[in-house]
């Protein structure tokens, strides 16, 4: 990293030989591609110099920065996904812009946000654009930063208003422009590997691809006990004569307690504090014996589905009692923290201010209740959770995620919720894309054949499977406990026998009036085993005050 003087203000460069005066221009992300394929420095050093909202419609994760004599600015994709963090704009303080929020942080001296500290207590992730610092801003998709003299000016998005789009052009549109990406993908990356599971978004990739350049193709498929993911994908590549690779989890359990911890920290300084980095670091062991390179990813199809959606589909106005409900039974449930970790006043509190801010998410995403939904799923969950975790593993492989194209999300957000609901959107996708794939089933589902033309049972089927969910949830919520991720439980275990053995590495959170000293004790005692959500909480907030 070298250091240039622009004028008033200084550039920090990585890499790059220039002299003071020069226009310098480069991506921050490892992924700088559109639907057609790889697109050049040349392309980004000219947008950023002339139209840096041009490069918004680069599939995510982008991101470019670039600098002169007279300041420096940076530009997000129109998702967000590509982690970029900026002080305030107008703030009486020195700008800053960073790739970083902790370093942004760190340089500022900023002080811990109290609401976002509670916000990620019950989400476990962000929403909208703020971060753990107070004054420590996440830039918003598709947004440009400017940093000079005058401090940091955001300009923000323009957000087209499109019209409806029936489903048969929507099918039409989205089949072509899959197929294009992914033939330009494998041109520009024929090694790349396929993420092959069970499910409706890999096989929709996979339909995509012509079938001549089917056979050869690399695939892998993570194997995990319990689901039919490997059967399914690996009776599909003997079909087309696909390079198959089945792994399983490296075993978590082999790791020792300080590397375990060690582990954890370097990935909670990656994600920023603000994700899950015990699930991260499990997952980078048990990914040790695979591949790396680029991975084509089918993250982004459950932005065509509805996410959120539960009950009858029909346009509907909601209240802050609708968010509550949604809050509590879908998003609080996985990642919340234990009863007893937080003060009992300030939980209450945080709980309020979460509910309070899934509701302002859902209305800046419009009166209906479906539509509103679907922005918080896209505009809040995707981006700082689903982005997050890609740009820290960005280190090891690169992920493309062809559905997170721009014109793919505009196709989505175009359909009624009543075409997307149900997977009725992405089972006529799949029956354009390939009818042969469209007709094996599912792991532990129909055909995607079955979603494409529902049957008129299919609202009764609809209802029952929801309220085995609800059930689901319901069951989780009385046992007050969470899921774990894959590898999570054993990885908390580890860290948590760091702690006892260390216990002066939770020495920075005494400082912390929120969290309980009685819990503390409890745990380093052994009265208390915590879940791997307070284990991944707690790793993040020793990292954000150490």
């Amino acid at each position: 990293m070298s250091r240039t003087q622009c004028g008033p203000i200084d550039v920090w460069r990585w890499g790059l030989e220039s002299t003071p005066g020069d226009h310098v221009a480069f991506a921050v992300s490892r992924v700088v591609r559109d639907t057609h394929g790889a697109v050049s420095q040349a392309r980004v050093a000219e947008s950023m110099r002339t139209d840096p909202k041009a490069l918004t419609r680069l599939l995510p994760p982008f991101g470019a920065a670039a600098g002169d004599e007279t300041g420096a600015w940076m530009v997000a994709d129109s998702m967000g996904f590509q982690q970029l963090f900026h002080t305030d704009a107008g703030s009486n303080s020195a700008g800053v812009m960073s790739s970083s929020a902790l370093a942004a942080a760190w340089t500022v001296q900023a002080d811990l946000d109290r609401e976002r500290v509670g916000i990620q207590s019950l989400l476990g992730w962000q929403l909208g654009q703020g971060t753990l610092f107070a004054g420590i801003r996440k830039l918003s998709p598709g947004a440009v930063a400017r940093i000079d003299e005058r401090g940091v000016q955001i300009t923000d998005a323009d957000i087209p208003q499109l019209p409806r789009l029936e489903l048969a052009e929507a099918v039409t549109a989205a089949a072509e422009l899959l197929r294009t990406s992914l033939n330009a993908l494998l041109d520009d990356h024929p090694d790349a590997v396929l993420q092959l599971t069970g499910g409706m978004d890999s096989r929709l990739l996979l339909s995509a691809i012509p079938e001549k350049r089917r056979r050869g193709l690399r695939a892998m498929t993570l194997e995990v006990p319990g689901k039919g993911d490997v059967a399914i994908a690996s009776a599909i590549s003997e079909r087309y004569g696909i390079r198959h690779d089945v792994h399983g989890l490296t075993d978590v359990g082999d790791i020792d307690p300080a590397e375990a911890w060690d582990l954890c920290v370097a990935d909670a300084v990656r994600l920023d504090g603000m994700s899950d980095p015990v699930a991260l670091a499990a997952q980078r062991i048990g990914e040790r014996a695979f591949d790396q390179g680029v991975r084509i990813s089918g993250l982004g199809g459950e932005i065509a589905r509805g996410f959120y959606y539960v009950g009858r589909i029909q346009d509907r106005p909601y209240t802050r009692k609708d968010a509550e409900q949604l809050a509590s039974w879908r998003m609080f449930v996985n990642e919340a923290v234990e009863p007893g970790l937080l003060d009992l006043e300030f939980a209450a509190w945080a709980r309020k201010a979460a509910t309070d801010r899934v509701y302002q998410a859902l209305r800046a995403g419009g009166d209906e209740w479906f539509r509103a939904a679907d922005e918080l799923y896209v505009r809040h969950r995707m981006q700082r959770w689903a982005g997050a975790t890609d740009i820290a593993v960005a280190d090891q492989r690169t992920v493309v995620n062809p559905m997170l194209d721009p014109g793919f999300l505009d196709i989505a957000s175009q359909l009624t919720p009543q075409d997307k609901a149900g997977s009725r959107f992405l089972g006529a996708l799949q029956m354009a894309l390939d009818p042969e794939l469209g007709q094996r089933p599912l792991d532990g589902r129909p055909a995607p054949s079955a979603y494409a033309t529902p049957s008129r049972w299919q609202p009764a089927v609809d209802v029952v499977t929801t309220g085995r969910r609800l059930s689901r949830k319901a069951v989780q919520r009385l046992q007050r406990g969470n899921r774990p991720p894959a590898g999570g439980t054993v990885m908390a275990a580890k860290v948590v026998e760091h702690w006892r053995r260390q216990p002066d590495t939770l020495r920075p959170l005494g400082r912390l009036d929120f969290v309980r000293d009685e819990w503390l004790e409890d745990v380093l005692s052994g009265r208390v085993e915590p879940r791997p959500s307070s284990v991944a909480f707690v790793t993040n907030l020793v990292v954000a005050t150490s």
